[in-house]
């Protein structure tokens, strides 16, 4: 069974304009994703564990996934480098016990942000 751990609140505002009553603002993280952030983006996990929280909770840009379904890109910039937290939304019609969960959190650079807003849809931007 998936240890699941609470990460935070997210501001469900700026996504429940474009997805609907989200079933809850909570956002978790299980220990399988962990797992997978430690394998796949292993640079990027330390980074995680300092920032993972801020950019969940105060992301500087939130884009829509129009590939999958109930699924944004939350980007956090710093001075160096972006960081993207793939998060799945809990909608109406999904399980009434599910939360908002991350699948993923890697660095990406500005080039490729620019690309993924463009092919996108921008939700929220932080002036």
């Amino acid at each position: 069974m998936a240890e699941i751990i609470q990460l935070g609140k997210i501001n469900t505002t700026p996504l429940e304009k474009e997805f609907g009553k989200l079933k809850t603002d909570e956002i978790i993280i299980t220990n399988e994703r962990i797992d997978h952030i430690k394998k796949r983006h292993p640079e990027d996990f330390l980074l995680f564990e300092k920032y993972g929280v801020q950019t969940v909770e105060n992301p500087d840009t939130i884009i829509k996934d129009c590939k999958n379904k109930g699924t944004v890109f939350m980007v956090k910039k710093l001075p160096d480098t972006n960081l993207n937290v793939v998060a799945r939304l809990v909608v109406d019609d999904d399980n009434e016990n599910f939360k908002n969960s991350v699948m993923t959190f890697y660095r990406i650079r500005n080039r490729n942000l620019e690309k993924l807003a463009n092919k996108n849809k921008i939700l929220y931007k932080k002036e």
